[in-house]
């Protein structure tokens, strides 16, 4: 009787786990493990299991957490004291969520749901890798100097924007170097933003370029794309001639709007958290200062 009461609250009452056989995984790859479920001290109804990958976003000083998908297993059952029961478990990961980072995290939320009883509940992180040919596109930039910032990978309510400073090529000329991603089947496309040192005030210079996919398996010849992109940028704040690269288009100014994105590497999110969030998220923006980044991209893309 007593063990019955102290199991209705909690203490001695069945325990679930889920086990994953990894918690790293590549946008699109399938979550495999298995849910584990032990026996408290005495008998009870498992009404269901329900499983939900939960996204935590940063934004200033708020978190947004939101499930991305709940994945339930309906199947009812009686767990005897002691006893270990174990389910598989698979689960297929979108292929265009945010990628982890330190304003982005991800975790499985497992909850028992005991009949007559409090629920029991675990909790999983994983991390959400970069896609390949992103990762090229960071290791080249990296291989030039450049160091992701502490907010880097931040969700602007649309999508998600990596953000890095040099620390030696363009280092002194250039303050910050900002970018959207979207993957395509042929390569990579690249909105950059190059915030310049010029006269004591700073210069932003936008261009988009696409990647195909043989530079992004070369990485010497990654790396010397880069570098030319960005050396033009630099040419083109001080001497306002623009020479053309053999992969990239360039628009120069605050006046440009990107209609190709529609891949772009986040932005599944603004769905995934709801329009109201995302509402929120900009209605917070409107009281700042600054001019919003690279959200000036996507202004007219609807």
């Amino acid at each position: 009787m007593f063990k019955d009461l102290m199991a209705r609250f909690g203490k001695g009452a069945a325990k679930v786990d889920l086990v994953l056989n990894r918690n790293q995984f590549q946008l699109g790859d399938v979550a495999e493990g298995k849910l584990v479920i032990q026996g408290g001290t005495v008998e009870q109804k498992i009404n269901k299991i329900d499983v939900r990958l939960m996204v935590v976003i940063r934004h200033d000083e708020t978190e947004y957490v939101h499930a991305v998908t709940s994945i339930p297993f309906y199947e009812s059952f009686i767990i005897h004291p002691g006893e270990y029961k174990e389910f598989p478990f698979q689960y297929q990961l979108p292929y265009d969520l945010l990628i982890s980072g330190n304003y982005v995290t991800y975790f499985f939320n497992t909850k028992l749901d005991i009949a007559g009883g409090v629920d029991q509940k675990d909790r999983d992180y994983i991390e959400i890798l970069c896609p390949h040919s992103l990762q090229q596109v960071l290791d080249a930039l990296s291989q030039l100097g450049f160091r992701e910032k502490h907010d880097s990978r931040k969700f602007n309510g649309h999508v998600q924007e990596f953000a890095l400073f040099p620390t030696d090529f363009l280092q002194g000329k250039a303050e910050e170097l900002e970018f959207v991603v979207a993957m395509q089947h042929d390569g990579v496309r690249l909105l950059l933003e190059l915030d310049l040192y010029s006269f004591g005030h700073e210069k932003e210079l936008k261009r988009e370029v696409f990647i195909p996919n043989h530079l992004l398996d070369s990485e010497a010849e990654l790396v010397s794309e880069l570098k030319g992109i960005l050396e033009e940028m630099v040419d083109y704040a001080h001497t306002g001639y623009h020479h053309e690269s053999h992969y990239g288009h360039s628009h120069h100014g605050h006046g440009y709007h990107s209609s190709g994105m529609a891949g772009a590497v986040g932005g599944f999110a603004a769905g995934v958290i709801g329009a109201m969030v995302v509402n929120e998220m900009l209605d917070n923006d409107d009281n700042d200062d600054d001019d919003g980044g690279l959200e000036d991209f996507f202004e007219d893309d609807d």
